[in-house]
């Protein structure tokens, strides 16, 4: 017992004697109640001397009930009154204000019922033998309880917690009052972010823009869930308040086709119309139809195909019309948009990033300038993920290539496996060319990798060299320094394809000595324990690993480029647009934090039009071009396993309760006709203790179901009841014995 918990117990004591004279006052005084109402003695029922005796090791509280042994006899007690007049009277006076309280609520009956369940239930107790009171253990069930529910609750929202500076309301938290007074200004344009906002992690993109009956939907993202979820793969965002609303949707609008802005399409797309307009770049519109091709009932969708170079005006309702921008990111087809409203034009950047020397076509900052000259940006939405990134992106994506050629040159004797998001498509042509160049042949191997370059080929976003390219049972057979490998698991990921290759369950590939693995990624918050059990599993079969910001170890230059802008690209770019009203969204809380201090210090905006919002607040522009917070809506996440299947918050919780305490059943079989029980019980324990080490336990738990049968035959109470007793004493040997509360799962079996 370590020395916090001795402190903690002398503290129950202390507080246990400071009780004990109240509660024997108590005692008395009801004794002495219940004589003044009773004439006569009722004799000792039968039994009572067993009673007696398993009390004398009851804890303090049980010793003052009939049969315990501080109980004191009706002569004793009628004695008492005769000695303690007033304490008489005062008794006198509460029973007067008992019975009419009585009469009142007409309960003397129940009274009655009720005092004959507590004379049974005391007769069906067992002596426990045990050392802890039962505060201590639920004390232990309270606590464990609050740490569960914290753990568990993380995605739901509610009304966040916003003290900031930039909450729009000087910085005090709004109240339940001030929402509920609320009133909507009917000539504002209404920005709503459903999701991607101030989030536990950075995901689950979903931003509205209404006016008036006129909405526009744009990005449908999943959160990807951390270890703190047990048995569930992502999130996506609670859309009632557009279920609510779907006639209003006039168009659905998509940035790009990362998962954090598409992955919940095949959940959300078939709760629209089949006519809802989906716009989006060719690539993002392939990507689309592949997660929906994974559902069985595929609805017919209007998907529609957007070339941002053509700086067309879509007008998708009556007031609101949308203008797609190419814009730099990670993945091909990227855009930011351009909303244009009564109240102004509103820029929503999506993702993007700022490169000198680009693959892709740069960003097309010349049809953003001309929109701020002649039409100007009223409110800008502008992403938050690298802000804390300080400086400028230092190098290009062709870089990154050279390097990756650098490796197949030192490297040359041996195969080369480079592992890399599926959805970097750039990149990907960048190996693919240093491997032609080399006279290497290269095989994909990853579901996610395969499918995105087969849309990436439709949409003719990557050139492939001529006879360059295997299928991996093909490349197996060719020599070691004429092999590439282009694959997933960059993260660590367990079931992922390079982790299979280190443990031999890939069918084809098994790690060597001779092999060089490229990690060609940065790991994602999070997930650097798994990228680094990875790595050592490499090293272990003697492969040779080179990472991203390793060149002092491994002499090669930087193997990744970020897809979102660095500190002073947002301070270019935010200066560049002149926006009359900031929000910073895309991000976690102090992403977006940093992000409007940078625009009020740096940029120059003014501190009154700079927002930092949360899921589900309404943000208004306007008439007179000018942003405030007014009201919210009801936001929240749904859980999905990675079966796509949705998952109950009350089955996380017991997911976690028993990841940290375990499940304990026990099977009782009993004889209808003679109460008792018909075969040993049957015990099984799940992630608590190991039962053929835990025999005295065990025998302790068979003979106390054995005592508790016994005693409940005369009574026989119902089954429901039995099984709460049941499992609360069981709850209370298992505490003793090992300090946990596991689940406690009593079944009982009556033939």
């Amino acid at each position: 017992m370590n020395k916090q918990e001795q402190e903690r117990r002398a503290k129950l004591m202390r507080m246990q004697a400071e009780r004990l004279p109240e509660i024997k006052r108590r005692f008395e005084e009801n004794q002495n109640r219940t004589n003044f109402e009773k004439a006569e003695e009722k004799p000792v029922e039968t039994g009572a001397a067993v009673i007696f005796e398993q009390a004398q090791k009851r804890n303090f509280n049980s010793n003052f009930k009939p049969g315990g042994k501080d109980f004191r006899s009706k002569k004793s007690d009628r004695a008492n009154g005769a000695s303690n007049s007033n304490n008489s009277d005062n008794q006198k006076s509460r029973n007067n204000r008992q019975n009419k309280n009585n009469k009142k609520r007409g309960n003397q009956g129940n009274a009655a019922e009720n005092s004959t369940a507590a004379n049974d239930n005391d007769s069906r107790k067992v002596n426990l033998s045990v050392s802890t009171r039962r505060g201590e253990m639920v004390h232990h069930q309270r606590m464990l309880s609050q740490d569960v529910n914290a753990q568990a609750t993380q995605h739901i929202i509610g009304v966040p917690v916003n003290k900031s500076r930039f909450n729009g309301y000087n910085g005090a938290q709004v109240t339940n009052a001030q929402l509920k007074a609320a009133r909507p200004d009917p000539e504002a344009v209404r920005v709503i972010p459903i999701g991607g906002v101030g989030e536990f992690g950075i995901g689950k993109n979903m931003t509205v823009i209404e006016y008036k009956n006129e909405m526009i939907v744009i990005d449908m993202g999943v959160l990807f869930a951390s270890e703190d979820y047990p048995g569930v793969n992502y999130m996506i965002p609670d859309i009632k308040y557009l279920e609510d609303n779907l006639s209003k949707v006039k168009a659905i609008l998509f940035t790009h086709a990362h998962l954090d802005h598409i992955g919940a399409c095949k959940h959300l797309l078939p709760k629209f119309g089949p006519l809802t307009p989906i716009y989006a770049t060719d690539f993002t519109i392939g990507m689309i139809k592949r997660q929906m091709s994974e559902i069985d009932d595929l609805p017919e969708l209007n998907y529609n195909v957007v070339d941002p170079f053509k700086h067309e005006k879509i007008q998708v309702s009556e007031h609101l019309s949308v203008e797609f921008v190419h814009m730099l990111h990670s993945i091909p087809g990227n855009c930011g948009l351009v909303i244009r409203t009564p109240n102004g034009v509103i820029y929503l950047s999506g993702d993007w990033r700022a490169e000198a020397n680009p693959i892709d076509r740069q960003s097309d900052l010349e049809r953003l300038d001309e929109i701020v000259k002649h039409e100007g940006i009223s409110l800008m939405l502008n992403e938050s993920t690298n802000i804390d990134s300080p400086g400028h992106h230092p190098h290009s994506e062709y870089d990154v290539g050279d390097n990756i050629g650098k490796v197949m040159d030192h490297y040359a004797n041996g195969r080369v496996i480079i592992s890399c998001f599926s959805s970097q498509i750039n990149r990907i042509g960048m190996i693919l060319e240093q491997a032609y160049r080399r006279g290497r042949k290269v095989a994909f191997a990853g579901f996610s990798m395969i499918n995105n370059i087969e849309v990436a080929l439709r949409a003719k976003c990557i050139k492939v060299p001529k006879d360059t390219v295997m299928k991996m049972e093909d490349i197996i057979k060719l020599p070691d320094d004429k092999v590439t490998i282009v694959c997933t698991g960059s993260q660590g990921e367990l079931n992922a394809v390079l982790n299979r290759m280190v443990t031999g369950a890939h069918k084809f590939i098994k790690i060597k000595a001779s092999d060089t693995i490229v990690f060609s990624s940065n790991p994602i918050p999070g997930n650097e324990p798994h990228v680094v059990n990875t790595v050592d599993g490499l090293l272990r079969e003697g492969a040779q690993v080179i990472q991203n910001g390793k060149t002092h170890l491994t002499n090669i230059g930087p193997l990744h480029l970020s897809g979102h802008a660095y500190y002073e690209d947002h301070v270019d770019f935010v200066t560049r647009l002149q926006p009359l009203n900031y929000l910073p969204y895309h991000g976690e809380f102090f992403m977006m934090e940093h992000n409007a201090e940078m625009a009020e210090n740096v940029v120059g905006i003014s501190h009154d039009r700079i927002l930092v919002a949360d899921d589900g607040d309404i943000v208004e522009l306007l008439p007179n071009k000018t942003i405030r917070k007014n009201g919210r809506i009801s936001v929240g996440n749904k859980l999905y396993d990675d079966a796509d299947k949705p998952v109950h918050e009350a089955v996380v919780k017991d997911r976690i309760h028993i990841s940290r305490e375990g499940i304990f059943m026990i099977v009782l079989t009993i004889s209808k006709k003679t109460g008792r029980l018909i075969k040993t019980p049957d015990i099984v324990s799940r992630a608590f203790i190991y039962l053929d080490n835990s025999e005295e336990l065990i025998g302790k738990i068979r003979h106390y179901l054995r005592v508790k049968t016994d005693k409940s035959i005369s009574t026989e109470p119902e089954v429901k009841v039995l099984k709460e007793e049941v499992k609360e004493d069981i709850t209370r040997i298992l505490f003793d014995a090992t300090g946990h509360t596991p689940i406690v799962i009593p079944v009982i079996n009556k033939v």
